[in-house]
């Protein structure tokens, strides 16, 4: 089992930590788990140029192709970023923006210069990849779920791995961080719960 766990945020906080423990757990059941930053690549917001479409190669020379390359590598991801006003922060959705056109119908990574015709169908391949989300905001609850500040970003990001053929198969949404910036107990036992879920270990 690999895992790549890709840690959005911009720095060491709630979240990082999270997505460190479910890493940690995973690592427990035997996986192999590569850690990413996503603040330490370059990874550009999609220009609408459509070129994608007919040539299977993204035009922006970025560091996307090779985060993508880990994930297609991988048989799941930990994805942990922080949310803004109910959406993801602008690292991640400049991926979520660009994933899916790296990514055939069924979940198949698309292959260079080649249309989603050329390329060999295998229909087990969007059920191969499995994610699990972690995600966090300063509001308190009931505030956090009731405005969406913890829910919008899960419902993005799960919304946009399922186009890349990514299945989301568990979350763990933090709150009031702003009061409680360090994980609580619960918080760390729901990230351990979500390494081993992962790992198919649960």
């Amino acid at each position: 089992m690999r895992i790549v766990a890709i840690d959005a945020t911009r720095k060491a906080g709630v979240v990082s930590h999270s997505v460190d423990t479910a890493a940690i757990a995973a690592e427990a059941c035997g996986a192999t788990v590569e850690r990413v930053r996503l603040y330490d690549l370059e990874v550009r917001y999609c220009t609408g140029c459509l070129l994608c479409g007919p040539t299977g190669i993204c035009q922006i020379q970025d560091d996307l192709p090779d985060l993508v390359g880990r994930i297609d590598r991988a048989d799941a991801v930990i994805f942990g970023t922080t949310g803004y006003f109910r959406k993801a922060d602008d690292a991640t959705r400049a991926v979520l923006d660009r994933l899916s056109g790296y990514f055939a119908g069924n979940g198949q990574m698309r292959l260079p210069g080649m249309s989603t015709k050329d390329i060999p169908q295998a229909g087990s391949a969007r059920a191969v990849k499995r994610a699990v989300i972690i995600t966090a905001c300063a509001a308190p609850e009931p505030l956090a779920t009731f405005f969406g500040y913890t829910t919008g970003p899960v419902r993005e990001l799960r919304q946009a791995l399922g186009s890349g053929g990514i299945r989301t198969i568990g979350s763990l949404s933090i709150s009031d961080t702003w009061r409680h910036p360090e994980m609580q107990s619960w918080e760390h036992e729901r990230a351990e719960s979500l390494g081993r879920i992962l790992a198919g270990k649960i």
